[in-house]
């Protein structure tokens, strides 16, 4: 706690005032130590998500450019083989480590965008009420190919926290629901915009275990609508014992999708 703290405090800096008022920020530097702490446990779910983005590189008919969206510590995103495969690899989340940028540094054609994939959070500290965007960032740039990797379902989560702490009168729990639905909802709308060929790869269902492995709980991660068919699935053992608790663990089962094919 005391080096992400210290880190965190270094990183505030150069951070936006969205990425640290909506907790972005502090986020980024715990998964990096997370995933340090969990890194056998992870090592499958990383090799899945490279492996998906690997096999379909392909659907990119030209190989000028590629946008990645959620790319934040690049866990499960292929780097070395997209920098090798596209003229062009854009990187988009609202926080990069610096140790991320700089271990990558070398590549020439890679370039590290930071933005708010939702395009709602400045106006939501301005405004403290709920807003409904379908985001338009990067539509008419022309990309060959789009990645989102492990981000559709964690959109809502940071605006739902702030909703719940700025909006005066309180929004009860099935508005919050519903906002948060609409969030991922439209991002799905967006990846359905480009066009060109979408590979998605995002958590479809969570659920927590006991000790031995009994389901106690299980969740679907604000999305109420209908996806096509996935192409692939698997589990993620995100926060074994004891990183979730000394008692239960944490799963995601995980979905790859590909759009606009």
């Amino acid at each position: 706690m005391i080096q992400e703290l210290l880190t965190y405090l270094k990183s505030k800096r150069s951070a936006s005032k969205e990425a640290q008022v909506f907790g972005h920020l502090y986020e980024s530097i715990a998964l990096i130590e997370r995933e340090k702490r969990c890194r056998t446990h992870w090592l499958s779910h990383r090799t899945q998500c490279k492996t998906f983005i690997s096999e379909h590189l392909h659907l990119a008919v030209k190989k000028r450019s590629v946008l990645v969206l959620g790319s934040g510590p690049l866990h499960e995103i292929p780097l070395e083989v997209l920098a090798d495969t596209f003229d062009q690899v854009d990187l988009v989340d609202i926080v990069h480590p610096e140790e991320t940028k700089k271990f990558y540094a070398q590549y020439t054609n890679v370039k590290f965008i930071e933005a708010d994939i939702t395009e709602l959070e400045k106006d939501l500290i301005k405004e403290k009420k709920p807003i409904e965007k379908i985001p338009t960032a990067f539509i008419a740039s022309g990309y060959d190919l789009v990645i989102s990797a492990n981000l559709m379902s964690q959109l809502a989560y940071h605006l739902r926290t702030f909703l719940q702490k700025k909006v005066r009168p309180k929004m009860t729990e099935a508005e919050l629901d519903q906002f948060c639905n609409l969030v991922t909802q439209n991002h799905y709308f967006y990846l359905k915009n480009f066009n060109c060929p979408v590979i998605l790869i995002t958590d479809i269902e969570t659920i927590l275990l006991d000790k031995s492995d009994k389901i106690i709980q299980k969740e679907t991660p604000y999305i109420d609508f209908t996806f096509p068919t996935p192409l692939k699935e698997w589990w993620w053992n995100v926060a074994p014992i004891p990183e979730y608790s000394k008692n239960e663990s944490l799963k995601m089962k995980v979905a790859g999708f590909l759009l606009n094919v």
